[in-house]
């Protein structure tokens, strides 16, 4: 039995328990075949799980309000307490960002104890590129004390999945860098989420 299709009976069984079907029935069938993946599963919206003959409103809403939850817990169970290193952020965000259709940055907030003061998004972009502007990436703890924060992570993912760097993505880490040492802000690191992967690009020596 491969992984995937693992996946798909674990996801069968839940989404069966759900709405209350059995997981052979030709909804659970229908919708595992237009949403394989959890991944396409949580992109789902409302309008294309009652175009599924047999799910009506009811049962579009309570797929969605499963997802929701699953995510909720998800967020809940992986907050660290202290960040000590790059997996620990990337456990924080990730259930938020690896699903996201599009680039999003994200400016985290750190206490001299290396505690999450608090998570801002700071960019919207499109498939390929976030557009990044120094002055918007700092605003988020300029406008808070500054004091108090003592460093930053920046975090944006890759809808694509891979969370391989771009040459921009290094580029933009270098400048990043450079700003916050004229802030002196310290910039630990950019990490770039995948699914349910990362890449710290200061564990690959761009920081």
């Amino acid at each position: 039995m491969t992984d995937k299709y693992m996946a798909q009976a674990t996801l069968s069984a839940v989404l069966a328990q759900v709405i209350r079907e059995k997981p052979e029935s030709k909804i659970i069938s229908e919708i595992i075949s237009r949403f394989p993946t959890l991944n396409d599963l949580l992109d789902a919206t409302e309008e294309e799980l009652r175009s599924i003959y047999g799910i009506g409103t009811v049962k579009a809403q309570q797929i969605i309000s499963a997802l929701d939850l699953a995510r909720t817990i998800c967020t809940k169970m992986s907050r660290p307490s202290v960040v000590q290193s790059a997996i620990d952020v990337f456990n924080y965000l990730k259930v938020e960002m690896q699903y996201l259709p599009k680039e999003y940055f994200v400016v985290v907030g750190l206490s001299s104890k290396m505690r999450i003061m608090f998570t801002e998004v700071t960019a919207i972009g499109s498939l390929d590129a976030a557009i990044i502007h120094p002055r918007e990436v700092f605003r988020p703890v300029l406008k808070r004390n500054a004091d108090a924060v003592n460093a930053v992570i920046f975090l944006h993912n890759h809808p694509s999945g891979d969370c391989t760097p771009s040459r921009e993505d290094i580029e933009i880490t270098k400048r990043l860098r450079q700003v916050g040492e004229i802030l002196q802000i310290r910039v630990i690191d950019h990490i770039i989420v995948g699914f349910e992967t990362y890449c710290s690009l200061a564990e690959q020596g761009y920081l």
